[in-house]
């Protein structure tokens, strides 16, 4: 049910799939180092339904839980390699991205933050990259306080810093661990999700509404905030 009252006091965003259009560059890079190891590939659909808890986790996925560590490990570093070396280029905002962040920065005093389970550094890189940076306060990753999402752990410190309760905050995210970390927090959470099936389980996991386009978060924002204009 939409929460017809809710004004939030700081926005959290996820990085992938909800700001930037990251899967292409992920499945590139994640089937080269597959090829330089004789595995086989994988297409953006199996991509898309494998990201979100990290590289690790989508490496594991890729090989096989029961296969060799140490393989796991090569491909994983190789995965690593190839993506620095293109993310940046070939991981665009997604239509409408930087003005979402400027709309809800204004209104929130730049209580705004990118919590995602890629790397910290990869992700203010990213937004460094594209011209998004001056509308973020804070960038978390897995590094930045030794969790990643779903554990509240990854949201909570950042409310703190912020000065807001979990109840007025927002967490806009694409995933079911996005939907998990903001439901353990205690933060509502508004899901952008194009594909319907997605969007349903998105919508009975908890999250408050779900959207086609992050590009239409504003407006949102405006018919479910009050004092948003």
């Amino acid at each position: 049910m939409i929460a017809e009252t809710l004004r939030p006091s700081a926005l959290l965003f996820d990085l992938d799939g909800t700001l930037a259009d990251s899967f292409a560059a992920i499945r590139d890079a994640l089937n080269a180092g597959l090829r330089e190891h004789g595995l086989g590939e994988y297409d953006l659909a199996w991509v898309k339904t494998h990201v979100g808890r990290g590289a690790a986790e989508l490496v594991r996925d890729a090989v096989g839980a029961g296969s060799d560590e140490a393989l796991r490990r090569s491909v994983g570093a190789r995965f690593g390699a190839h993506y620095r070396e293109i993310y940046l280029e070939q991981t665009p905002p997604l239509p409408g991205a930087g003005d979402v962040l400027a709309f809800v920065a204004a209104r929130v005093g730049g209580k705004v933050a990118v919590i995602s389970n890629k790397y910290e550094e990869l992700s203010r890189a990213w937004l460094a990259h594209w011209g998004l940076a001056p509308h973020v306060a804070v960038v978390v990753g897995p590094e930045t306080y030794g969790v990643r999402k779903p554990d509240p752990g990854a949201l909570v410190p950042v409310l703190e810093r912020f000065g807001v309760s979990p109840a007025d905050a927002l967490l806009v995210g694409d995933m079911q661990v996005d939907v998990a970390a903001a439901r353990a927090a205690g933060v509502p959470m508004l899901a952008v999700q194009s594909d319907p099936a997605a969007a349903e389980a998105l919508r009975a996991a908890g999250a408050v509404d779900v959207l086609p386009a992050v590009a239409e978060v504003p407006a949102w924002l405006v018919r479910h905030g009050l004092g948003w204009r």
